[in-house]
């Protein structure tokens, strides 16, 4: 596999593209929606999977199940860094992208999903810098200026969320993730992390 891109324009449309195109045991996969990464400023891509084919569009798509908006400052260090260490890692493609779970969703979840309202930012602490990362439920807008629901933590227990290699309730109950604002927001989205 080649280099991570540091950029998000390659890192959507070719990187990811070609990092999960071909997932064993999805040969036969469609997904019920698409998932949505938008880097403000930068660039808008939804993902679906189309007879077990992760294939890309550009743009919000009408059918998001999530869509996650990276601002770009965070871009480099949460993705590209966390790109870089989950390939260290011996996890399945799957694993190595916690929004790609939406993929798999069947039509009553994903639609449970769509149906929450408000954003959730996941407050990620990397050596002495915080940097965001927004969830957001279907096509609604991110409220990128007061999300409705804060997670803070460690980029360690980040990176244990999105692998599936740390169990949410755990890490809240250890002290290692806090939540503020309305907790039901990522209660409602807790598919997408264990």
């Amino acid at each position: 596999m080649s280099a991570v891109p540091a950029s998000a324009e390659p890192y959507f449309t070719q990187y990811i593209p070609t990092r999960f195109s071909g997932l064993p045991g999805f040969e036969k996969v469609s997904s019920i929606g698409s998932v949505t990464f938008a880097v403000p400023e930068v660039g808008v891509w939804s993902f679906r999977l189309r007879q077990g084919q992760l294939v890309h569009e550009p743009g919000l798509l009408g059918d998001t199940v999530v869509r996650i908006t990276i601002p770009q400052a965070s871009f480099e260090p949460l993705v590209v860094r966390g790109t870089e260490r989950l390939l260290t890692l011996a996890l399945a493609p799957e694993k190595q992208m916690l929004a790609f779970r939406a993929l798999t969703l069947d039509a009553e979840r994903a639609a449970q999903i769509r149906s929450v309202v408000g954003s959730v930012a996941f407050a990620v602490e990397d050596g002495g810098v915080t940097h965001r990362v927004f969830v957001t439920p279907g096509v609604a807008e991110p409220n990128l200026a007061k999300p409705e629901c804060e997670i803070s933590c460690e980029a360690e227990a980040f990176w244990g969320l999105q692998t599936g290699t740390h169990n949410p309730f755990e890490l809240l109950m250890n002290g290692k993730i806090k939540i503020t604002g309305e907790a039901q927001i990522p209660m409602a989205l807790s598919s997408l992390f264990v």
